[in-house]
This record gives C-alpha cells, sequence and structure tokens, in this order.
C-alpha cells in the first residue's frame, strides 16, 4: 500500500465525526428551547429525506423520462459530501441541509449505519473512499474545523489561489479525485465552476471494485430500448440457481459479491426488473428513494433454479449539477447568503455555488468496477417460495443498485435502458 493509499484510509473517519466536531465547536451555546421555530418547520417539512436516494430519483426520472439515458449515482458519495457542509453551517443553513440528510441533528446522523459504513469502507477490499478540502489562501478555516478535521478523519486541507490560479486549484482537485478513483473520474469539476469568487471547495471520491461470488459466461442476446427498437448486446447468462424473487409488476435479482472473509461488510448487486407494460422505473425510484426498507425488504432471500436468464454487460458514465434537485427538496438557504461560519472564519455571506457529481460504473462476467466522486463548491454571493425453475431475462429497461446488506446503505443506484449506450 501506498503513503498516499495510507493517507486515505485516514480521510473516512471525516463523514462519521463532521456531527460531532459541529455540536463541540458551535460558535454560540444551544438556545434552552432547542430549534428556533423557523428551524424546526425546515425539520418538519424535509425529514424523512434520504438525500441521495432523493437526489437519485430525482435525476433518475428525468434520464428516464427524457433523453431515455442510462443513469446512475452514488447516493453514499453525496449523503457524505452534503454532511461535510452540514458540519460547518449553522442556523437554518445547517438545518435545512440535516432535512435533507434525512435527520433531526447532527448527533442523529452520526449515529446512522450509514455513516458507520463510511469509517470501514478504506478498511475493506472492494473500497476506498477520500475527502478533502481545498480554501482560497486569502481565507482561513476555522481552527477547531481543521483540527478536529485532522485528528478524527485525518482529512486533508490544502490552500489555493482562487483568485490569480483558479484554473490551476479545479486541476489540482480534479487529480486528486482521479487519483482516488484510479483514473476513472478525471472531471467532476468542469470548466468555469470555481473562478474568483470561490472561497472553499469540498470534494469525496469513492471506488469500488467487486467481484462476482459466482461468474458467469457471455453470449449475444436481445435487448428491447424505448420506441421498439431491439439491439444485440453481450450479456451474462448462468445455469446455477440465483437469488430471485416475484413481487408485484416486477422481479428481483439479487447478485452477491465475493465479501470478506470476516464479514465487515457484505455487497451485492440488485436488480429490480419490471413486467413488461406493467410498471415504468419512475414507479420503482419512487418506492426505492421514499420507502424506508424498501430495498431491504425486496432482496431475494433465497436461491432458486433458473430457466433463462440473461443480465446485460453494461458500461457507462453519468454526470450532473446537482443544485436544483436539492432546492426542489427543501434546501434554499445554503444557496443563498448561507451561514458557513463554522467552516470559514470571517466571512458572512457565503453560498453554495456548484454541487457537482459524477459516476461511472462497468458490470461485465466477472463483476463490478464503479466509481464516483461529489464536489461542492462555496463562494461569495453573487417474495419468491416456488422451487420451479424461474426466469430473469432482463432484455428490456431495469433499474439496478449496489448495496451494503449489513447497513442497507446504497453506494450505486441508477437503470440501463440502452446497454449500448456509453
Amino acid at each position: 500500500m501506498s503513503r498516499f493509499e495510507k493517507a486515505v484510509l485516514l480521510c473516512l473517519a471525516l463523514f462519521a465525526a463532521w456531527h460531532l466536531c459541529s455540536t463541540l465547536f458551535a460558535d454560540a451555546p444551544p438556545r434552552p428551547g432547542g430549534h428556533s421555530a423557523e428551524e424546526k418547520a425546515v425539520v418538519s417539512g424535509a425529514a424523512g429525506n434520504a438525500s441521495g436516494l432523493s437526489l437519485a430519483r430525482e435525476a433518475g426520472v428525468r434520464a428516464a423520462d427524457g433523453a431515455g439515458s442510462n443513469f446512475v449515482i452514488s447516493p453514499l458519495s453525496i449523503h457524505a459530501a452534503l454532511a461535510l457542509v452540514a458540519a460547518g453551517a449553522r442556523g437554518v443553513t445547517q438545518t435545512e441541509l440535516l432535512g435533507l440528510l434525512g435527520s433531526a441533528s447532527l448527533d442523529e446522523l452520526h449515529r446512522a449505519p450509514t455513516i458507520k459504513l463510511v469509517g470501514r469502507l478504506n478498511g475493506l477490499t472492494q473500497t476506498s473512499f477520500a475527502c478533502g478540502v481545498w480554501v482560497d489562501r486569502r481565507q482561513a478555516l476555522r481552527p477547531e474545523f481543521m483540527a478536529t478535521g485532522a485528528s478524527r478523519y485525518g482529512a486533508t486541507a490544502e490552500s489555493v489561489d482562487f483568485v490569480l490560479e483558479a484554473e490551476q486549484a479545479r486541476r489540482r482537485v480534479n487529480a486528486f479525485v482521479a487519483n482516488v478513483t484510479k483514473q476513472l473520474i478525471l472531471d467532476v469539476l468542469p470548466p468555469g465552476s470555481v473562478h474568483s469568487s470561490t472561497a472553499v471547495v469540498l470534494a469525496n471520491a469513492l471506488y469500488f471494485k467487486g467481484a462476482w461470488s459466482q461468474p458467469f459466461d457471455v453470449f449475444t442476446a436481445p435487448f428491447h430500448i424505448p420506441g421498439g427498437s431491439t439491439v444485440g448486446v453481450p450479456s451474462m447468462k448462468t445455469y446455477q440457481s440465483q437469488y430471485i424473487a416475484l413481487y408485484p409488476g416486477f422481479r428481483a435479482l439479487k447478485l452477491p459479491y465475493k465479501n470478506e472473509v470476516d464479514q465487515q461488510a457484505a455487497f451485492y448487486m440488485l436488480i429490480l426488473l419490471p413486467d413488461s407494460y406493467t410498471l415504468s422505473l419512475a414507479y420503482l425510484y419512487d418506492k426505492a428513494a421514499s420507502t424506508p426498507e424498501f430495498i431491504k425488504k425486496h432482496t431475494p432471500a433465497r436461491k432458486v433454479p433458473v430457466g433463462q436468464f440473461m443480465v446485460p454487460k453494461f458500461k457507462f458514465t453519468f454526470e450532473f449539477e446537482v443544485s436544483s434537485d436539492m432546492k426542489k427538496l427543501g434546501v434554499t438557504r445554503a444557496f443563498n447568503r448561507g451561514n458557513f461560519s463554522g467552516m470559514v472564519s470571517g466571512m458572512d455571506e457565503l453560498s453554495i455555488t456548484g454541487v457537482y457529481h459524477k459516476a461511472t460504473i462497468e458490470v461485465d462476467e466477472l463483476g463490478t468496477v464503479a466509481a464516483a466522486a461529489t464536489a461542492i463548491v462555496i463562494g461569495t454571493t453573487s417474495v419468491g417460495r416456488s422451487r420451479a425453475l424461474m426466469d430473469f431475462v432482463a432484455d428490456r429497461p431495469f433499474l439496478f443498485a449496489v448495496v451494503e446488506e449489513r447497513t442497507s446503505t446504497v453506494l450505486f443506484l441508477g437503470h440501463v435502458v440502452n446497454p449500448q449506450l456509453g
């Protein structure tokens, strides 16, 4: 393991402890009555949202209903990035972010199983995760913010010149992400995303590589794409029993990866295949993003003998700017003179100017390689029991997720409408 990779291991704790950091080093003691009336209203209106999944639903449905493109997102990467921002936010700005994260307080978020998983990702053979903070050299991160990040998370903080060397700073962030994702994500920050008014950039990177517990054979099979056309695509096949279950309107397939012997985490891919002309991908996104335990409850629990079996190989990348979807889900203050006094000293009018997410995934007969990154720019305001043969022929658009079994944390979520699209 290289010196860089060892350093990256320390970064994972950053997400898990931001919540405690924010509580310990708040600018003022908590109000005797807790949250203000305005903050309580925000929590009431937004609580229950699972940030990454809610945003995945917004962007995924748009991708499926619009140009009919393939789609992938990392709810875990987005969750970690927004939690980092929430740790440096204060007042209603923080409360709105917590509402999007599905928690009423930083302490509650800190106790979530997803946070505990983030702290273990760099100890697993399949995954790596890193985060960093870049601040303009004319500004200063709060000493408590830096100290807590370094001592509890091993977070990297770097001073750059956004005013005179914005393009060089953008490239440094992108190089950090590219290194962690083994060059799969090269440009999470697009040209023009940072400029002279940028004060802080926060970014993380997630890498996943998992081999199937049972490798597959490959053959060419038809796949029906929206509009009535059919294309021949390289597909995986098997005659071995698989985890398959039938539900009203769709069927589910669980494809386990080879996992750690000590079972610190167990990963699998879940594929949800709508019955022809019965359910839409939008319906499945609604359920997966808004219904607690949906993915866990619809993960097949036992193997059944298979008849026909086909899952296409696919490889593609998806990127989008997240701000508009965040605003739809109730986060507005952070984009308009937000309160980030827990992060940067001496700057009263900071706002999020861009939230950039990029993810890539490749699935073949051997397993899955996936990576994702999220960068946030902050600047000055300007069930089946049958033992009969069961088919699973994914020859039409389907939804997929890469899930950690113990915590039900979704690392990647997306859909395939045409395996030939890159």
